[in-house]
Protein backbone atom coordinates (compact mmCIF):
# COMPACT_ATOMS: atom_id res chain seq x y z
CA UNK A 1 0.00 0.00 0.00
CA UNK A 2 2.99 2.30 0.65
CA UNK A 3 3.65 1.86 -3.44
CA UNK A 4 0.43 2.76 -3.86
CA UNK A 5 0.53 5.89 -1.95
CA UNK A 6 3.68 7.22 -3.09
CA UNK A 7 3.27 6.23 -7.32
CA UNK A 8 -0.83 6.15 -7.68
CA UNK A 9 -2.16 3.87 -10.16
CA UNK A 10 -3.87 0.75 -9.74
CA UNK A 11 -3.60 -1.23 -6.75
CA UNK A 12 -4.48 -5.15 -7.11
CA UNK A 13 -4.53 -7.15 -3.66
CA UNK A 14 -4.36 -10.96 -3.28
CA UNK A 15 -5.65 -10.68 -0.06
CA UNK A 16 -8.23 -8.77 -1.02
CA UNK A 17 -8.87 -10.67 -4.06
CA UNK A 18 -9.09 -13.82 -1.49
CA UNK A 19 -11.71 -11.71 0.18
CA UNK A 20 -13.67 -11.16 -2.68
CA UNK A 21 -13.77 -15.03 -3.65
CA UNK A 22 -14.84 -16.34 -0.20
CA UNK A 23 -11.28 -18.09 0.68
CA UNK A 24 -10.57 -17.51 4.24
CA UNK A 25 -6.67 -18.27 4.85
CA UNK A 26 -7.23 -18.98 8.51
CA UNK A 27 -9.74 -21.90 7.89
CA UNK A 28 -7.06 -23.46 4.89
CA UNK A 29 -4.34 -23.38 7.69
CA UNK A 30 -6.81 -25.44 9.73
CA UNK A 31 -8.20 -27.42 6.49
CA UNK A 32 -4.81 -28.81 5.27
CA UNK A 33 -2.84 -29.07 8.92
CA UNK A 34 -1.26 -25.87 8.05
CA UNK A 35 -0.29 -27.02 5.00
CA UNK A 36 0.79 -30.64 5.48
CA UNK A 37 -2.35 -32.37 4.04
CA UNK A 38 -4.83 -31.64 1.16
CA UNK A 39 -2.70 -29.06 0.13
CA UNK A 40 -3.60 -29.68 -3.37
CA UNK A 41 -7.25 -28.13 -2.52
CA UNK A 42 -6.08 -25.43 -1.29
CA UNK A 43 -4.05 -24.69 -4.57
CA UNK A 44 -6.96 -24.94 -6.55
CA UNK A 45 -8.60 -21.60 -5.22
CA UNK A 46 -5.80 -19.76 -4.80
CA UNK A 47 -4.80 -20.92 -8.45
CA UNK A 48 -8.66 -19.21 -8.95
CA UNK A 49 -7.32 -16.10 -7.29
CA UNK A 50 -4.30 -15.34 -9.36
CA UNK A 51 -6.62 -15.94 -12.17
CA UNK A 52 -8.48 -12.88 -11.18
CA UNK A 53 -5.58 -11.08 -10.29
CA UNK A 54 -3.77 -11.81 -14.01
CA UNK A 55 -7.65 -10.49 -15.43
CA UNK A 56 -7.63 -7.51 -13.84
CA UNK A 57 -4.07 -6.51 -14.44
CA UNK A 58 -5.34 -6.79 -18.22
CA UNK A 59 -8.25 -4.86 -18.37
CA UNK A 60 -5.95 -2.26 -16.90
CA UNK A 61 -3.39 -2.51 -19.15
CA UNK A 62 -5.84 -2.87 -21.91
CA UNK A 63 -7.68 0.72 -20.57
CA UNK A 64 -4.61 2.22 -20.55
CA UNK A 65 -3.44 2.52 -16.80
CA UNK A 66 0.30 3.55 -16.75
CA UNK A 67 0.80 1.40 -13.48
CA UNK A 68 -0.80 -1.19 -11.74
CA UNK A 69 0.24 -2.37 -8.83
CA UNK A 70 -0.26 -6.18 -7.62
CA UNK A 71 0.62 -6.50 -4.17
CA UNK A 72 1.31 -10.56 -3.88
CA UNK A 73 3.60 -13.04 -3.31
CA UNK A 74 4.62 -14.06 -6.77
CA UNK A 75 6.79 -16.99 -5.83
CA UNK A 76 6.24 -19.75 -8.05
CA UNK A 77 7.57 -18.86 -11.97
CA UNK A 78 4.32 -20.01 -13.83
CA UNK A 79 2.26 -17.46 -11.62
CA UNK A 80 5.09 -14.83 -13.06
CA UNK A 81 5.17 -16.11 -16.41
CA UNK A 82 1.06 -15.40 -16.90
CA UNK A 83 1.54 -11.63 -15.71
CA UNK A 84 4.61 -11.48 -17.61
CA UNK A 85 2.82 -12.91 -20.97
CA UNK A 86 0.21 -10.14 -20.42
CA UNK A 87 2.82 -7.59 -19.72
CA UNK A 88 4.49 -8.26 -23.27
CA UNK A 89 0.97 -8.89 -24.87
CA UNK A 90 -0.06 -5.29 -23.59
CA UNK A 91 3.68 -3.74 -24.07
CA UNK A 92 4.11 -2.93 -20.58
CA UNK A 93 7.24 -3.54 -18.78
CA UNK A 94 6.88 -5.57 -15.55
CA UNK A 95 8.79 -4.55 -12.64
CA UNK A 96 9.51 -6.84 -9.48
CA UNK A 97 9.71 -5.89 -5.74
CA UNK A 98 10.92 -8.44 -3.65
CA UNK A 99 9.83 -7.42 0.09
CA UNK A 100 12.40 -9.56 2.20
CA UNK A 101 13.03 -10.02 6.00
CA UNK A 102 16.07 -12.59 7.07
CA UNK A 103 15.23 -12.18 10.20
CA UNK A 104 13.09 -14.92 11.74
CA UNK A 105 12.30 -13.62 15.08
CA UNK A 106 11.05 -10.45 13.53
CA UNK A 107 8.76 -12.90 10.51
CA UNK A 108 7.44 -14.50 13.71
CA UNK A 109 6.86 -11.10 15.63
CA UNK A 110 5.07 -9.88 12.56
CA UNK A 111 2.68 -12.85 11.99
CA UNK A 112 1.95 -12.63 16.08
CA UNK A 113 0.90 -8.89 15.96
CA UNK A 114 -1.64 -10.50 12.75
CA UNK A 115 -3.39 -13.22 15.29
CA UNK A 116 -6.79 -11.93 16.15
CA UNK A 117 -7.09 -9.79 12.98
CA UNK A 118 -7.74 -12.08 10.26
CA UNK A 119 -10.82 -10.74 9.14
CA UNK A 120 -8.76 -7.72 8.03
CA UNK A 121 -7.75 -8.31 4.46
CA UNK A 122 -4.25 -7.14 5.09
CA UNK A 123 -3.82 -9.27 8.15
CA UNK A 124 -5.30 -12.56 6.71
CA UNK A 125 -2.09 -14.65 7.17
CA UNK A 126 -1.83 -14.69 11.15
CA UNK A 127 -0.14 -18.15 10.98
CA UNK A 128 4.13 -19.08 10.59
CA UNK A 129 2.84 -22.38 8.39
CA UNK A 130 1.61 -19.69 5.82
CA UNK A 131 4.72 -18.13 5.44
CA UNK A 132 6.77 -22.00 5.41
CA UNK A 133 4.55 -22.64 2.84
CA UNK A 134 5.33 -19.64 0.73
CA UNK A 135 9.12 -20.56 1.35
CA UNK A 136 8.11 -23.96 0.22
CA UNK A 137 7.14 -23.35 -3.29
CA UNK A 138 9.78 -20.28 -3.39
CA UNK A 139 11.35 -19.92 -7.09
CA UNK A 140 13.37 -16.65 -7.53
CA UNK A 141 12.59 -14.45 -9.97
CA UNK A 142 16.45 -13.38 -9.93
CA UNK A 143 17.23 -15.28 -13.58
CA UNK A 144 14.02 -14.61 -14.95
CA UNK A 145 13.80 -14.12 -18.59
CA UNK A 146 11.15 -12.55 -20.39
CA UNK A 147 9.72 -14.40 -23.61
CA UNK A 148 11.34 -11.50 -25.79
CA UNK A 149 15.03 -12.26 -24.62
CA UNK A 150 14.95 -9.68 -21.94
CA UNK A 151 14.33 -9.29 -17.90
CA UNK A 152 12.19 -7.78 -15.63
CA UNK A 153 13.15 -4.67 -13.35
CA UNK A 154 13.68 -6.10 -10.30
CA UNK A 155 13.99 -4.47 -6.96
CA UNK A 156 14.73 -5.76 -3.75
CA UNK A 157 13.38 -4.04 -0.68
CA UNK A 158 14.87 -4.97 3.13
CA UNK A 159 11.36 -4.17 5.20
CA UNK A 160 13.31 -4.68 8.72
CA UNK A 161 16.49 -2.02 7.70
CA UNK A 162 13.98 -0.03 5.30
CA UNK A 163 16.30 0.20 2.17
CA UNK A 164 15.63 -0.87 -1.57
CA UNK A 165 18.72 -2.55 -3.50
CA UNK A 166 18.73 -2.00 -7.35
CA UNK A 167 19.26 -5.70 -8.28
CA UNK A 168 18.34 -4.91 -12.19
CA UNK A 169 17.36 -2.38 -14.19
CA UNK A 170 15.46 -2.35 -17.42
CA UNK A 171 12.69 0.41 -16.60
CA UNK A 172 15.14 3.31 -15.12
CA UNK A 173 12.28 5.69 -14.32
CA UNK A 174 9.94 3.37 -12.16
CA UNK A 175 12.85 1.76 -10.53
CA UNK A 176 13.87 5.11 -9.07
CA UNK A 177 10.62 6.13 -8.40
CA UNK A 178 10.24 2.94 -6.64
CA UNK A 179 13.25 3.95 -4.47
CA UNK A 180 12.09 6.85 -3.70
CA UNK A 181 9.08 5.41 -2.34
CA UNK A 182 10.54 3.00 -0.44
CA UNK A 183 14.10 3.87 0.51
CA UNK A 184 16.47 5.98 1.85
CA UNK A 185 19.00 7.08 -0.97
CA UNK A 186 21.83 6.57 1.36
CA UNK A 187 21.44 2.79 0.55
CA UNK A 188 20.09 2.68 -2.45
CA UNK A 189 23.21 1.38 -4.79
CA UNK A 190 22.61 -0.70 -7.50
CA UNK A 191 24.42 -4.38 -7.37
CA UNK A 192 23.56 -5.23 -11.20
CA UNK A 193 22.31 -3.10 -14.10
CA UNK A 194 21.37 -5.13 -17.60
CA UNK A 195 18.80 -4.52 -19.87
Amino acid sequence: MRLHAGLGGQLIRSCDVYQELGIVLSQWVEHTQRFTVDVAAYDRVRDEAYDVIAKRVDAGLEAGLPLIIVDAVYGEWDKREQLYEICRFRRARPTIVLCRCDELEEIRRRFLTRQGREREPEHEASDLSVFHDIARRWQSPVNDVLSDGTRPTILTYDTLAGFVIVDRVGAPEIAERIRLVLGSPLFALPRVQTR
